[in-house]
């Protein structure tokens, strides 16, 4: 019985599919949820997320952008009084095989209280069902922050408090050095977390777009202030936004404009949310970091982000698994720059300076310990030092000791664990050995801190008290020499007693030397280093005689393919900045000629779609679209209207210039 062509065709497309659709079902799909924060205060959202690995939720309509699947899950939530849930995103995604549906709901209450979203059902597209557990909420009134210790999640970065120092306070260069008692607090504790108390979001003041609506993208920067001092830490916290309709994934991170500021590197990915203006859905990224300025004056503050987001979607239609999957999102490349701020920044005062001043700018407590408590003359002890606060870090030096002949210290080490992403809210330790000169009861001397307060505008000496040693044994006494009878030259040593525990490693002087003339006076020494030098010299001029005498016509022909290559390049970028269609195709196909030419060892002109066809069909298939639009265009003398040129430009350069196999 013969199967009717139409039959087969169906069953060819239908059977990798279905081996798909088992493969994937032979590991068992699982279910992870988490909400974040499950504790907010009334007028804050929170966002449910539900994540299935190895499966994938079931859909009621599905788009693809650029193999990831965006669609309308077909689950909700289940009714809960004075809560309102809103489907956020949906997102599917494949990987190696291994397949993971992520949905998230941001949750809106209506009122104060406890609410529980009961469990219920996700329903998977390969068939069954995920059991959920119950979800709690935990929503306090207007005006109560959250505990900081009830998100077991890290929290999506805190805005930065008002401007402190304030603009409009007075500037106080000649502030008095301050000798608080050793027990004054001299900075707020610092958070658990290292971040304000208050997670809501900065109220957001949306650019617009050209019709007038919310942008697209944006970004949005807010530091912490914009008064500050040379070299101080200013907390900044970075807002990048993206409308959920025109989502795509991003492989570049904020970067300040021009050369006035230094930024932390960031040490966390941004995390991500949700958020709705002006009734569109947003996802933001978020990130925490500090600037410093390092000089004085007024520059401007502004980012600027390397960004992609999907323009349009474009598919061949031909037929349903045609349609399905060949959608092609079609992407707008732009940088993206932030709102932009001016920054006043002060140098720091010279006037009442301390003198072992290190440039730490900020609000610090120090506390200081020795141990141990007893020790025998020339043992070490070991000074402890813990710097805690809010500041620049990175200029934070060891307390220092005053000079005193009964101790003799050492180069201390440091180490420093940070308490926020910014980087300004930490925990320096240091640890400094010291070496008692005498014995008994001997007292280290308090050790000192200076830093300079912003928000006082005057510089701070901290007093560090340390405790009492008691040191036994006996101190070490100096050795001395006398002329020995007979008016040698040679010496004798004082004798020295048995408790002595330190002794010179040398009393005598030894033999002199009596020629004193250094070494690079010598003939021999520069006879050496002139052969030295010469045999390099003598090695490259050899190589270079070698190289003239055989020529190499096969690299002058690469150099000149590549020359060839970056010119078009060249050209394509120019053309499609001046939308010329018919310089733009020219350059791209003689391009990718140049390209396979030299892969293949053939003339650029001799490659026609045909020799393409016949040594490579599958890549012929892919630059068919390319050729037949270009012979359109160099035919007609014109381009169809609504061609994307920098679309165009971005598949010869991502894909079709790329090295093909051989």
């Amino acid at each position: 019985m013969k199967l009717p062509s139409r039959f087969v065709c169906f069953a060819l497309v239908v059977a990798p599919l279905f081996a798909f659709a088992t493969t994937s079902r032979l590991a068992a799909a699982t279910l992870t949820q988490q909400i974040d924060p499950p504790e907010i205060s009334l007028g804050d959202q929170a966002v449910v997320t539900f994540t299935v690995q190895n499966g994938s939720v079931k859909k009621k309509d599905t788009s693809t952008i650029f193999g990831m699947m965006m669609s309308g899950a077909d689950i909700t939530l289940p009714p809960v009084d004075g809560l309102q849930s809103v489907l956020s995103t949906t997102q599917f995604m494949s990987i190696n095989g291994t397949s993971s549906t992520t949905v998230a709901f941001t949750l809106i209450p209506a009122r104060s209280g406890d609410f529980t979203i009961p469990a219920f059902d996700i329903p998977l597209q390969e068939g069954g069902t995920l059991r959920t557990k119950p979800i709690k909420l935990h929503v306090l009134d207007t005006g109560v922050s959250p505990s900081t210790n009830s998100t077991p999640t890290p929290a999506v970065p805190s805005p930065i408090p008002p401007s402190i120092p304030a603009t409009n306070s007075p500037f106080n260069p000649n502030g008095p050095v301050i000798m608080p008692t050793p027990n004054a607090t001299t900075a707020p504790a610092t958070p658990d977390n290292g971040n304000p108390a208050d997670s809501k979001v900065p109220n957001i003041d949306a650019p617009r777009d050209k019709d007038g609506g919310p942008a697209k993208v944006f970004i949005i920067i807010t530091p912490q202030i914009t008064d500050a001092y040379v070299g101080q830490s200013i907390p900044m916290r970075i807002d990048f936004f993206i409308r959920m309709d025109v989502a795509a994934n991003q492989n570049s991170l904020p970067t300040i404009k021009g050369s006035d500021f230094l930024m932390n590197d960031f040490k966390t990915r941004g995390h991500i949310g949700h958020e709705i203006l002006e009734d569109k859905q947003y996802v933001r990224e978020t990130w925490m970091t500090a600037i410093t300025a390092p000089r004085s004056g007024d520059f401007p503050l502004s980012m600027v982000r390397d960004t992609y987001w999907v323009k349009s979607i474009t598919g061949n239609g031909n037929g349903f698994f045609g349609g399905f999957f060949s959608r092609r999102a079609n992407l707008a490349h732009l940088p993206i720059t932030s709102n932009e701020l001016i920054m006043h920044v002060h140098p720091l005062p010279e006037v009442g300076q301390p003198p072992h001043f290190s440039g730490a700018i900020g609000q610090f407590q120090v506390t200081g310990d020795a141990q141990p408590a007893s020790v025998a003359v020339g043992e070490p002890v070991t000074l402890y030092f813990s710097v805690s606060g809010e500041g620049n870090f990175d200029y934070v030096r060891c307390p220092v000791l005053p000079d005193n002949p009964a101790w003799k210290a050492y180069v201390p080490s440091s180490k420093t664990n940070y308490r926020d992403e910014s980087r300004t809210h930490a925990i320096k330790t240091f640890e400094q050995s010291v070496i008692p000169q005498k014995n008994g009861k001997v007292q280290i001397p308090p050790a000192t801190f200076s830093y300079f307060d912003p928000t006082t505008k005057q510089y701070v000496t901290l007093p560090i008290p340390l405790p009492e040693i008691t040191v036994t044994g006996s101190s070490i006494p100096l050795a001395s020499t006398s002329p020995a009878a007979g008016g040698t030259d040679s010496a004798t040593a004082t004798p020295l007693s048995k408790t002595d525990e330190l002794v010179p490693n040398r009393l005598e002087i030894g033999s002199t030397q009596m020629n004193l003339t250094p070494v690079y006076r010598q003939t021999w020494f520069w006879v050496a280093q002139g052969g030295l030098i010469s045999l390099p010299l003598l090695g490259a001029l050899i190589l270079f005689l070698c190289f003239r005498a055989t020529p190499d016509n096969s690299r002058a022909e690469r150099a000149l393919r590549q020359r060839s290559l970056h010119q078009e390049e060249d050209a394509m970028a120019e053309a499609v900045r001046c939308g010329d269609a018919l310089a733009f195709f020219v350059a791209a196909r003689h391009a990718i000629q140049l390209q396979l030419g030299a892969q293949w060892k053939l003339s650029p002109e001799a490659l026609t779609l045909g020799e393409i066809r016949g040594r490579d069909p599958h890549l012929a298939e892919t630059l068919e679209p390319l050729f037949k639009q270009a012979d359109e265009v160099i035919y007609s003398g014109q381009a169809s209207p609504g061609l994307d040129l920098a679309q165009w430009e971005h598949l010869v350069r991502e894909e079709l210039l790329q090295p093909q196999p051989a």
